[in-house]
């Protein structure tokens, strides 16, 4: 008994100790932990609403704990036309982006590490990150003018050439959302994989060159295997974030062309539009519950496929 007490005395002098020691460091900490309480987890409370009936901001206390638990908003998700479209469009343009854009930040930062003057390597890597450091809302007004229906530079030329002028926005919306995250991310999406390549040990080139490998072949024997723990993870996290096809970017093109409102919704932009006429909340909310709960299921599908292919996790 003496024994086990002295144990547990010597236990927490270690980490009176310990705390003494590194007293600043978590004295600096502890601020940043309880505003991640505040506005990280205490907001998730919110989560109950989706299983009440009926919840109104002004009584929305005294309601949480008498209406009784239900089932139906969650029901009602699946059964809502215009949540199943705002779901097929955000599927649409994630896969698109991970199908071309994902690929396309390999490539890139492959083509990169290939120019043999590192200097001119990385100015072009600084150049193309650029446009990452414009707000969605600047980025998508400079591509209005220039695809303007009226007077913008595109349409002037296709004009001139005896076509008809196109209204981007609003007939090649999709579209357009892939390219502009295109546009103004590939350079950043590269750094990763550019990154990753320059910390693979440059003999083993050497030694392909002496045995006869040509360029594509140290490309796909030595450059892509190099990175492949990376090209894992970025893409767990790319099929992660499925349900969030960009919303900053979706609803500062939506502004443009309001009258297609419903039809080009995304989840994040629709649950927006709810939040903000409040009428319906435990729905809301009921939406926001199964867009978390189905990205849950992405990232540990994800993870285990990538594991299972690849023979690379997040654990």
């Amino acid at each position: 008994m003496v024994q086990t007490n002295t144990k547990k005395m010597g236990y927490f002098a270690k980490q009176h100790k310990n705390f003494k020691k590194n007293k600043g460091i978590i004295l600096f900490i502890i601020p940043a932990l309880l505003l991640t309480l505040l506005f990280g987890y205490v907001p998730m409370s919110g989560i109950v609403f989706a299983f009440k009936e009926n919840i109104t901001l002004t009584n929305w206390l005294y309601q949480t704990l008498t209406e009784p638990f239900t089932m139906s908003h969650i029901v009602n998700v699946f059964n809502d036309i215009e949540v199943i479209t705002a779901l097929k469009n955000t599927l649409i343009i994630s896969f698109a982006k991970i199908l071309i854009f994902f690929p396309l930040c390999i490539i890139l930062a492959i083509l990169l590490s290939e120019i043999k003057n590192q200097t001119i390597s990385k100015l072009l890597l600084i150049i193309l990150c650029l446009p990452n450091f414009l707000s969605w809302p600047v980025t998508i007004g400079i591509w209005n003018n220039l695809l303007s229906l009226d007077n913008g530079l595109i349409n002037n030329f296709i004009s001139s050439l005896g076509g008809e002028r196109v209204y981007f926005f609003h007939d090649h919306f999709k579209f357009l959302v892939v390219f502009l995250s295109i546009w103004k991310g590939l350079g950043w999406g590269s750094i990763y994989f550019y990154a990753a390549i320059m910390s693979i040990d440059k003999e083993f080139y050497e030694a392909a060159t002496i045995d006869g490998a040509n360029k594509f072949q140290q490309i796909w024997y030595l450059t892509v295997p190099g990175i492949l723990p990376v090209i894992a993870l970025q893409l767990v996290m790319n099929i992660t974030y499925i349900l969030d096809a960009g919303f900053d970017q979706v609803y500062s093109m939506l502004n443009l062309v309001r009258s297609i409102t419903y039809d080009e919704q995304i989840l994040g932009t629709y649950i927006f539009d709810l939040t903000k006429s409040a009428n319906n909340i435990p729905f809301t909310v009921a939406i926001s519950v199964v867009q978390g709960l189905l990205a849950l299921f992405l990232m540990l599908g994800g993870n285990t496929l990538v594991k299972k292919k690849m023979g690379r996790s997040l654990w």
